[in-house]
């Protein structure tokens, strides 16, 4: 069976087209696990989920308890399904490796196994055993990567969502929550059930609900939290880490995508500056709309490059306070605050 895109996968499990063996990786991991809670769905009844359902993590068993349970015939049940999540299989002694490999190569018909990584870092393609594993599934079962979906996609999955629920939501309102919560599948449905819960059945969804219940994804918070710090609008930039920090966000994390934020500014400014186009730099650094690029590039003729610079300077000094220094997470970033709004 052939690689399997996210949508068409999702579209043949409902339709009760079940294959021996699924390899799930990717970034978009709200709708992987999705995924794979519609295959247990489907493979087993809940009455006899405590025989023949089997979930497992990281390295909770071996190739050779896998084998023994893989093996096993279904209770009452046309099905046993198996799903193993963030299995470290680049770990795996040669023989354990062979023996899983000779599993997959030889599928049990009345099993359905499902291994799937949640982890970003996890890339089959460039290494070797994953690459084996990889290629093993893809002859006898499904390999499925879950890519970030892009704005078309998400947006018919938040009107459709709409729809189910009786709630009119208008399609420049349906972008601007794409656009407030990034790429970030799960994140978006959470915030959308607060709208639509907000809005009640036959209710609509406003602009003035999103400006009250809506959180933006710390992506874009950083993106206007380094604008407030690159136009000196002390209160705004205060307020917004005043409110990260209401949100319990982890210092690690808002400074993470602060830093991020600064090196797509001095990226853009940079190749302004030497005339690179908007096609070649969304090609260069892997950015994912040319909106995106617009919207990095406005209002930046005003800051140089040296600017920017020494901000990201106040950024490095910052993290190794975090990692390092004893001091007040929340006082060490107020006072990288002040640093990079005084940087000229």
């Amino acid at each position: 069976m052939p690689t399997v895109k996210s949508d068409k996968l999702m579209k043949s499990v409902r339709s009760g087209e079940i294959a021996p063996i699924y390899f799930f990786y990717g970034p978009e991991i709200q709708l992987m696990r999705n995924t794979v809670d519609l295959i247990v769905s489907q493979t087993v009844e809940p009455a006899f989920e405590g025989f023949n359902l089997h979930r497992y993590e990281d390295d909770a068993l071996s190739a050779g308890e896998l084998k023994s349970i893989y093996e096993t015939l279904p209770m009452m049940a046309k099905y046993r399904c198996i799903t193993i999540k963030n299995w470290n299989l680049d770990k795996l002694a040669k023989q354990d490796l062979e023996q899983l490999i000779s599993m997959l190569g030889n599928p049990n018909p009345s099993t359905v196994l499902v291994l799937y990584d949640t982890r970003q870092s996890v890339e089959p393609k460039k290494n070797a055993k994953y690459k084996k594993i990889y290629e093993a599934v893809e002859k006898n079962g499904v390999v499925t990567e879950f890519s970030f979906q892009d704005k078309a996609a998400l947006k018919k999955a938040v009107l459709n969502r709409c729809q189910k629920a009786g709630v009119t939501m208008a399609p420049e309102l349906c972008e601007r929550l794409i656009e407030q919560c990034g790429s970030q599948y799960a994140m978006i449905l959470n915030e959308l059930d607060k709208l639509l819960c907000y809005a009640g059945e036959n209710g609509t969804v406003t602009a003035q609900s999103m400006d009250l219940l809506c959180v933006s994804s710390i992506q874009n918070t950083a993106f206007d939290l380094s604008n407030a710090i690159l136009k000196n609008r002390y209160e705004q930039a205060f307020s917004i880490l005043d409110r990260l920090f209401y949100l319990r966000t982890e210092p690690v994390m808002i400074l993470g995508a602060l830093s991020s934020s600064f090196l797509s500014l001095y990226r853009v400014k940079a190749a302004k500056a030497a005339g690179v186009s908007n096609e070649q730099v969304m090609a260069d650094f892997h950015y994912r709309s040319k909106y995106q690029i617009q919207k990095l590039g406005q209002d930046l003729s005003r800051f140089s490059l040296g600017q920017i610079r020494r901000c990201m300077e106040s950024l490095e000094k910052a993290d190794r306070l975090l990692k390092s220094s004893r001091l007040d997470n929340r006082i060490i970033l107020e006072q990288m605050l002040g640093e990079m709004m005084a940087a000229r």
